[in-house]
C-alpha cells in the first residue's frame, strides 16, 4: 500500500490495515459488453498504476471514468471513497462507501470502513445496522462488538451498549477493560448497584488481584460501605502488605473519612517502606503533593517528607527532579536550582533538567549563568537544538553577539529539514542578535529567511516590523506585518504596542493612541516603554500635560533614558 492509502485509512479508521485483503475481483458484474468491460478494466488498472506512482490526481480521474462505465462496481466505489476523504468531500466518500458495502454485504473491510465513517458522521443508527451485520457474519471477531457498543454509547443507548460488553465477556471472559466500560455506563445511567456488582464480579474472577480489590474498595467508599472497605483492606494486606495500590487506596479512604492523622501516617509509611519500589512511591508522592497544592493546606508537611526520601535515595535523580518541580511551583528558585544541579550531575543526558536550570537563570536575568549552563549542557547533548537557542539568548544579553550568532548557525545543523517552524525560530533569533549587534541589514536578511520558512511566525513579524518602524523604513510593510500579529493575538500587549508605534511613525496619532491604550489595558504591570510611547503620542496630539505625566510614570517605572529626561525637563517631544 502506498503512502497515500495509508494516510487515508489512518484518517478514517485510526488503525493500519491492508485494504487489499478480502476484496472481490475487479471483474464487473453488471452485464457490461466485452468492449465496455475492456474499457472498465483499462481505466481501473491504470488508476491503480497511477496511484502506485503517487500521481493521485490522475488516479482519481481514471477511477471516476471507470465508475461512469460501471456504477455498480463495489471496488471502484471503495477506491473513490479514499480519494473523496483525502480532498475533504466527506458526503461523497460516505455515499461511495455505502454503495460498496451494500453491493458486497459480506466484504469485511468495506462494511467496517463504512460503519466507522457513519459513526464518525453521527449516523449512529446506520453504523449500528452495519455493525450488527458484521457481528453476525464474523462471530470469531469479538472486537467488532467494541465498535458496536461505542456506536450505542454515542447514540445514548447504554442498555444496548452494556449488552454488547456482556457478549464480549461471554466469548473472552472477565476483563478489567470491559468491566471499566460497563461500570462507567452504569454510573452514567445512575445504576450504582450495578456499578458495585460489576466490580464484585471482577474481584470474584481474580480474587488475588490487589488492583481489582482496590477498585472495589473505592466503589465501596463511594457507597459508604465502610465495613466492606475495611474487610477488603484486611484481605489485601494478607496477600501483599506493601502493595502500592493498597497503600494509596487506604490513604484516600482515611482522607475521605476526615482522619487526617491516619492519612498522613499511611503516606509516610508508604514513602519510607523499603519493600515498595521507587516508581510506586513517586506516583504516591506526586498524587499527595498535587492534592496538597490544590487544597493549599498542610503544605508544611511536604518538605520533611522530601528530606526523608532524599536520605533514603540520595542518588535517585527522579526524587531530586520531583523535589525541584515542587519548589518551582512554590517559586523557591534557589532551592530548586540546588536540586536540579544534583539531578544533572546524576543524569547529564536529561535535557529537561538542563532546560529548567536555564529557565531559572533566564527568569532572574542571570544571563551569564544561562551561558555557562548551556555550554556545559552542550558537552553532553550536542544535538539538542533547544540548548543552542537558549544559550544564544544568554550570549546576546551579555553582549557576546558573535558567539550568539555562531551558536545559532551551528544549532541550525541539528534541526530537521522538515521542522520549518524551528528553523524559522532560529533565523528569527539570529535576526534579533544581528539587530542588537548594530547590523540591521543582516538582521532583516535573517528575518526574511525566517518568514520564508514560516510566514506566520508572529515573534519574527513583530520584531521585524518594530525595528523597521524605529528606522522609519518600509512603514507600509511594517504595518502589514504588525497587523498580522494583532490579528493572530489580539490581546498581546507587546504586539499592540508595536502596531501603535508604527501608526505613530506614520503620523496617524489618533490610531496610535487607540492601539496604545488597548495595549496598556492588556498589561498587568505598567511598562516603562509603553508609558513613554503613550506620552509621545499624547504630546503629538497636543495633550502635553498628560504626556509629561506619562513620561514621569515611565521614569518612575525604571526608564533611565536620557532622552526621556529631556522630554520631562523641556516638556516637549524629542526625537530619539
Amino acid at each position: 500500500m502506498n503512502k497515500f492509502k495509508i494516510t487515508v485509512v489512518l484518517l478514517l479508521c485510526g488503525l493500519l490495515m491492508s485494504c487489499g485483503t478480502g476484496r472481490k475481483s475487479i471483474k464487473a458484474e453488471s452485464g457490461l459488453s466485452p468492449q465496455e468491460q475492456r474499457k472498465f478494466d483499462y481505466f481501473f488498472l491504470e488508476a491503480l498504476r497511477m496511484n502506485s506512482l503517487e500521481k493521485e490526481d490522475a488516479a482519481f480521474d481514471l477511477l471516476k471514468r471507470a465508475a461512469e462505465i460501471d456504477t455498480a462496481s463495489a471496488v471502484v466505489q471503495y477506491e473513490l471513497s479514499t480519494y473523496y476523504l483525502q480532498v475533504g468531500q466527506t458526503e461523497k466518500a460516505y455515499n461511495s462507501l455505502h454503495a460498496a458495502a451494500e453491493k458486497e454485504k459480506d466484504n469485511f473491510w468495506y462494511n467496517t470502513l463504512y460503519a466507522r465513517l457513519a459513526s464518525r458522521l453521527g449516523q449512529y443508527d446506520e453504523a449500528i445496522r452495519v455493525y450488527k451485520r458484521l457481528v453476525a457474519q464474523n462471530p470469531g471477531k469479538p472486537e467488532i462488538n467494541y465498535s458496536l457498543a461505542e456506536a450505542y454509547v454515542n447514540k445514548g443507548d447504554f442498555k444496548e451498549a452494556i449488552a454488547c460488553y456482556d457478549r464480549l465477556e461471554e466469548s473472552m471472559g472477565k476483563m478489567d477493560l470491559i468491566t471499566a466500560q460497563k461500570m462507567a455506563l452504569y454510573h452514567k445511567a445512575g445504576d450504582e448497584k450495578s456499578v458495585i456488582a460489576e466490580a464484585e464480579k471482577l474481584v470474584a474472577a481474580y480474587p488475588k488481584n490487589i488492583a481489582y480489590m482496590m477498585l472495589l474498595a473505592d466503589v465501596y467508599i463511594e457507597a459508604g460501605r465502610d465495613s466492606d472497605v475495611l474487610e477488603l483492606y484486611k484481605k489485601a494486606e494478607e496477600e501483599d502488605p506493601n502493595n502500592g495500590y493498597l497503600l494509596l487506596s487506604r490513604a484516600g479512604y482515611y482522607e475521605k473519612k476526615g482522619d487526617i492523622e491516619a492519612y498522613e501516617a499511611e503516606i509516610h509509611n508508604a514513602l519510607l517502606n523499603m519493600n515498595l519500589d521507587i516508581e510506586t512511591k513517586l506516583r504516591i508522592f506526586t498524587t499527595y503533593i498535587s492534592d496538597k497544592l490544590q487544597k493549599k493546606e498542610n503544605l508544611d508537611q511536604i518538605e520533611p517528607l522530601f528530606k526523608e526520601m532524599l536520605e533514603i535515595y540520595p542518588q535517585e535523580e527522579s526524587v531530586h527532579k520531583l523535589y525541584a518541580s515542587y519548589l518551582l511551583s512554590r517559586q523557591e528558585f534557589d532551592k530548586a536550582k540546588e536540586q536540579l544541579s544534583v539531578a544533572v550531575d546524576l543524569n547529564p543526558a536529561n535535557i529537561e533538567s538542563w532546560m529548567q536550570l536555564m529557565g531559572i537563570a533566564m527568569n532572574r536575568k542571570d544571563f551569564s549563568s544561562v551561558v555557562e549552563t548551556g555550554k556545559r549542557a552542550l558537552t553532553y547533548l550536542p544535538e539538542e537544538k533547544d540548548l543552542y537557542l537558549y544559550t544564544s539568548v544568554g550570549y546576546s544579553q551579555t553582549g557576546s553577539y558573535d558567539e550568539a550568532a555562531a551558536l545559532l548557525e551551528k544549532g541550525l545543523g541539528y534541526v530537521a529539514k522538515e521542522d520549518v517552524n524551528t528553523i524559522s525560530d532560529f533565523y528569527g533569533q539570529l535576526g534579533d542578535v544581528y539587530h542588537s549587534a548594530g547590523k540591521p541589514e543582516k538582521a532583516y536578511e535573517a528575518y526574511e529567511k525566517a518568514l520564508e520558512y514560516n510566514s506566520r511566525n508572529v515573534g519574527v513579524l513583530n520584531n521585524y516590523s518594530y525595528y523597521l518602524s524605529l528606522e522609519k523604513k518600509d512603514l507600509q510593510k511594517a504595518e502589514r506585518m504588525s497587523a498580522e500579529t494583532v490579528k493572530a493575538e489580539p490581546d498581546n500587549a507587546t504586539f499592540l504596542d508595536t502596531y501603535a508605534w508604527i501608526f505613530f511613525q506614520q503620523g496617524n496619532y489618533t490610531l496610535a493612541k487607540l492601539y496604545m491604550e488597548s495595549a496598556m489595558s492588556k498589561t498587568k504591570e505598567e511598562s516603562p516603554d509603553m508609558l513613554e510611547h503613550y506620552g509621545d503620542i499624547l504630546a503629538k496630539l497636543g495633550q502635553m500635560e498628560e504626556a509629561v505625566e506619562n513620561w514621569k510614570k515611565s521614569k518612575e517605572a525604571g526608564n533611565e533614558s536620557p532622552v526621556l529626561k529631556k522630554k520631562i525637563e523641556l516638556k516637549k517631544y524629542i526625537e530619539p
